[in-house]
C-alpha cells in the first residue's frame, strides 16, 4: 500500500516537494493546501483532483486521511499545523523553522510526547549531501582523532525573497540553523554555551543585521568559531559554508566546490620560517541513491514501514534550534548564553 501524503504549502519549497511526491512510486498525494492561484497552477500541472485541493490548511488536515503531513507553509503557522497534524494521527515532516521561539518549540515537544507512536522529523537536508556524509564518516572512522576545534565561514550575497527582507537577524533567523545542525552532525556533540554578535555592513540590502560572529562551546569542551555574512561582497562560499574541523591527527576541510580534503598533521623537526602550500588528500564522496529532501522523505517512509526512528527527530532538531535561540538571546543580552 502506498503512503498517503498531505502537502501543506505551495511556495518555492512546496513546489519542490510536490515534484518529488509525483515522482515517488511509494506514495500518493492525499491532499494539498495553498493559495488559490497556486492551487490552480499545481492542479493543472500535476493533474490533482479538485476534491483534494484546499485553501485552508486546517480543513485539509481535518478532511484528509493522510499518513504523512509535509509542512511547508509560512513559519508562523508551523506550530499550529504540526500539532494539529499530530492530533489527527499523522506522521510529520516539517521544513524550517521548527518554531517561532524556544517556548513554542518546547510546547511542540510536549505535543509530540502525547503521540509516541507517530514519527516527527525535521527536513535538515544539508546533512544528506554526499560531501557532508563523507565528513561525518571520516570523523567517525577516527581520521583526524578526537575533534577539538571547528571553524566555519559563510559568505553569500543577499537574498531578499519573501519574508527574508523584513527579518531583524536574517542570517541567524533563516540560514544559521543549517550550519549549526551540521556542527552537531559532524561532531556528534551538542552545544552548551554560545556568545554571539551581529552587525550590518554599510552596503547591505537588508535593513536588519545579516552578518554574525559566534563562539560556541560543545560537549567535552570542543570550541567552535563561526563567522557568517549574508551581505558578502566578492568571493562567496557554498550554502553549506567553508568548514575546518581539527583533531590531534590533522584536519578536514570543506570548500566552496563541495570538495572535502584531509590534511594530515606532520610534526616539523625544526622551526619553519617559510610555509608552503600543504597538499591535502581529497576524500571520495559516497554514492547515494537519494540526497537532500528525497533522502529524508524515503527515510520517513522506511521508518514507518520498519517502526524505526528518523535521524532528525523533533527531539534532535530541538537541540539545533536551541543553538539559534541562544545566538539570538546572546545578541540581545551581549552576554554568553546557555543552550537549552
Amino acid at each position: 500500500m502506498k503512503h498517503r501524503v498531505l502537502l501543506l504549502g505551495l511556495g518555492f519549497w512546496g513546489r519542490n516537494w510536490i515534484e518529488l511526491i509525483s515522482k515517488t512510486d511509494r506514495c500518493e498525494l492525499a491532499g494539498v493546501a495553498g493559495a488559490e492561484q497556486e492551487l490552480r497552477q499545481i492542479a493543472a500541472q500535476y493533474q490533482v483532483p479538485e476534491s483534494i485541493c484546499f485553501t485552508d490548511f486546517r480543513e485539509a488536515i481535518r478532511k484528509t486521511q493522510a499518513e504523512i503531513a509535509i509542512i511547508v507553509i509560512p513559519g508562523a503557522l508551523h506550530f499550529e499545523a504540526d500539532t494539529m497534524a499530530l492530533e489527527h494521527g499523522m506522521n510529520v515532516i516539517t521544513e524550517k523553522p521548527l518554531a517561532m521561539n524556544i517556548e513554542q518549540a518546547e510546547q511542540l515537544l510536549e505535543a509530540k510526547a502525547k503521540h509516541p507512536e507517530l514519527k516527527f522529523m525535521a527536513s535538515q537536508n544539508y546533512r544528506w549531501r554526499p560531501h557532508n556524509q563523507a565528513i561525518r564518516s571520516a570523523i567517525a572512522d577516527g581520521m583526524i582523532g578526537d575533534v577539538e576545534a571547528v571553524e566555519v565561514t559563510f559568505r553569500k550575497q543577499e537574498d531578499l525573497q519573501g519574508y527574508r527582507a523584513g527579518l531583524e537577524q536574517p542570517l541567524l533567523q533563516d540560514v544559521c540553523i543549517h550550519h549549526f545542525d551540521l556542527i552537531r552532525f559532524f561532531t556528534g556533540k551538542d552545544c552548551q554555551k554560545m556568545y554571539c554578535r551581529s552587525y550590518r555592513p554599510s552596503w547591505s540590502l537588508f535593513d536588519g543585521r545579516p552578518s554574525t560572529d559566534a563562539v560556541m562551546t560543545l560537549d567535552g569542551g570542543v570550541r567552535v568559531t563561526y563567522s557568517g555574512s549574508w551581505a558578502a561582497r566578492g568571493r562567496e562560499t557554498s550554502w553549506d559554508g567553508d568548514f575546518k574541523i581539527t583533531g590531534s591527527k590533522g584536519c578536514l576541510t570543506l570548500d566552496a566546490n563541495d570538495d572535502v580534503w584531509f590534511f594530515e598533521h606532520k610534526k616539523n623537526d625544526a622551526v619553519v620560517m617559510v610555509s608552503g602550500a600543504q597538499q591535502g588528500v581529497k576524500l571520495e564522496k559516497p554514492q547515494m541513491p537519494f540526497t537532500e529532501m528525497a533522502y529524508g522523505f524515503h527515510m520517513m517512509m522506511d521508518c514507518i514501514e520498519g517502526n524505526t526512528v528518523p535521524e532528525t527527530t523533533l527531539e534532535d532538531n530541538f537541540k539545533s534550534y536551541a543553538m539559534v535561540c541562544a545566538g539570538l538571546a546572546s545578541v540581545e543580552s551581549g552576554m554568553e548564553e546557555n543552550c537549552k
